[in-house]
């Protein structure tokens, strides 16, 4: 079967090759959401059929965004290239222009997503039940909605798109959890997101009755009264905190992350957070930078609050997935932070670290759902001397985990490094704060390797365990390799993401002098 898969994919590679890099977006767009609809339609209720074609749609999907990739210009004038639209009217009442475009930002999400999903397929191989034609189909829709929201230029097709994306998470949870509670935690997913999301409806409304036009590039340029302004920065910034996730908006991750299957970890660490710092780098701070700049300082407070807090939550937590998604809340609490400094190199760590942390986080899910399958427990005093029994996941395990710290030639390292030289800029105290919760990060990190690898072994959980087979051990070593990549290599990525955050700050943020005081509230 594999080297089925393995000549259709170079079959693949040879015919996207041929396809034109103009019309390269609109194929992105087009095909995912008809893999979807096929996979609908395929007939027999065989599993592994619709496995098979799942995971050989993503990679031929990751071939076309390669490719996409290949042929993006990051030096260019405008930030948005390939720019595809529909233009509607309904009876002059309703106008419509619908636009989707890539910059660097849109790019490296669209491609991370496309990279998440095959994993997403290989680690959900041996999961057989009723539901898993529909959780392949789900897969597809949701890679679908997400390369949208990536990539739309129209805030109202973004928050069409943005609800859209709740709906195949909230039936993944209910198909791929572990527990009774799973339905609990997908309630507490699409009530905090869909709640969190409604504030941003209004918004949307007012600034169409003002514009006419929902158009991002145009609106940028609109000038609104400050009292007005506020208000759409609060309702933007509530839909968009509630997704990455912040204090105290956080509560349904955990719970959403125990819940759910591997795969749906992966790709909600992986992918569905940072739609909330793409959301608040791409229209709070880009369209709002005034109100940004005067509010930075309380969301300060609250990153820096969540920072520490959610590091020190995470040094009780007893189950091993917990360990991980707790420590997920406070790392994308420091790459608010980061944005929120509104300096170049603030950003551009913010983003670097966002991006690590879609690789890192998924990996070391991958890690936890492979030692799930063997022992059926999370639970870290169940767990212990697993380097005896499965030396190539304790090697994995402690890669992923140096990630996780930020250890030098990491990709976390460069990020968080960055992060902090922009926080630096702005205040140093909130420069310590932040160091507390790297150390922290540090202290947790090691005492959940050594309690998982090297603790007392658990015979009766250990006893004839099968190390990594090969699935799962060429899926963390793609992440590896990237991780490798962006570690040695940082400029592959920050080239291009300097460029269209140079062109934002000359076109749209505000200049403005960092307040001398760390917390305000």
């Amino acid at each position: 079967m594999w080297p089925l898969v393995f000549s259709l994919c170079v079959l693949g590679t040879a015919l996207l090759y041929t396809v034109p890099v103009e019309g390269l977006l609109l194929t992105v767009l087009i095909v995912p959401l008809a893999r979807a609809l096929f996979l609908c339609v395929l007939p027999g209720k065989e599993s592994k059929l619709h496995r098979f074609y799942a995971l050989l749609f993503t990679l031929v999907t990751l071939i076309l965004c390669t490719r996409l990739w290949r042929g993006f210009v990051p030096a260019a004038v405008e930030p948005f290239q390939q720019v595809v639209g529909l233009n509607r009217s309904w009876n002059g009442l309703l106008r419509i222009k619908l636009e989707f475009g890539l910059d660097s930002l849109s790019l490296w999400m669209v491609l991370l997503t496309a990279a998440l999903m095959p994993l997403a397929v290989l680690c959900s191989w041996n999961t057989q039940n009723a539901h898993s034609q529909s959780f392949y189909r789900l897969l597809l829709a949701l890679e679908s909605f997400l390369f949208r929201c990536f990539t739309s230029l129209d805030l109202l097709c973004f928050y069409v798109l943005y609800e859209c994306s709740l709906l195949p998470m909230f039936l993944l949870i209910g198909l791929g959890g572990s527990r009774a509670r799973k339905v609990r935690a997908a309630y507490l997913l699409v009530l905090y997101t869909l709640v969190g999301s409604l504030a941003m409806l209004p918004c949307l409304l007012l600034l169409y009755s003002r514009a006419g036009t929902t158009n991002y590039l145009l609106l940028r340029s609109l000038n609104i009264e400050s009292s007005r302004q506020l208000l759409l920065w609060w309702g933007f910034f509530l839909a968009f905190a509630v997704k990455v996730p912040l204090m105290p908006l956080h509560l349904w991750l955990p719970e959403a992350h125990v819940e759910r299957s591997t795969a749906g970890s992966v790709l909600l660490a992986g992918v569905l957070l940072k739609l909330g710092t793409y959301g608040l780098l791409r229209f709070n701070l880009y369209m709002f930078p005034e109100r940004s700049a005067y509010l930075g300082p309380r969301v300060s407070t609250i990153c820096l609050i969540g920072v520490i807090y959610r590091s020190l939550t995470t040094l009780r937590q007893v189950d091993l997935k917990k360990i991980v998604a707790y420590s997920s809340v406070a790392h994308m609490s420091m790459v608010v932070l980061a944005l929120f400094t509104m300096n170049e190199v603030g950003i551009l760590g913010s983003i670097f670290t966002m991006l690590a942390h879609g690789v890192r986080s998924p990996a070391l899910f991958l890690c936890v759902g492979a030692l799930y399958d063997r022992t059926h427990t999370k639970r870290l005093k169940y767990l212990g001397g697993a380097a005896t029994a499965m030396p190539l996941f304790s090697i994995w395990f402690f890669i992923f985990s140096l990630c996780n710290m930020a250890l030098p030639l990491t990709p976390n390292f460069v990020g968080e490094f960055l992060s902090l030289c922009g926080i630096f800029a702005q205040n140093w105290v909130s420069l310590t704060i932040c160091l507390g919760g790297v150390i922290l990060s540090a202290v947790y990190t090691l005492w959940a390797y050594a309690r998982v690898v090297h603790g007392m072994p658990k015979i009766q959980y250990l006893s004839g365990m099968a190390d990594l087979n090969r699935r799962e051990w060429w899926s963390l070593a793609i992440l590896a390799i990237i991780a490798l990549w962006w570690g040695l290599k940082p400029g592959a990525v920050l080239d291009s993401l300097g460029s269209t955050v140079y062109y934002w700050q000359q076109c749209s943020l505000a200049i403005y002098e960092p307040a001398p005081w760390a917390l305000l509230i």
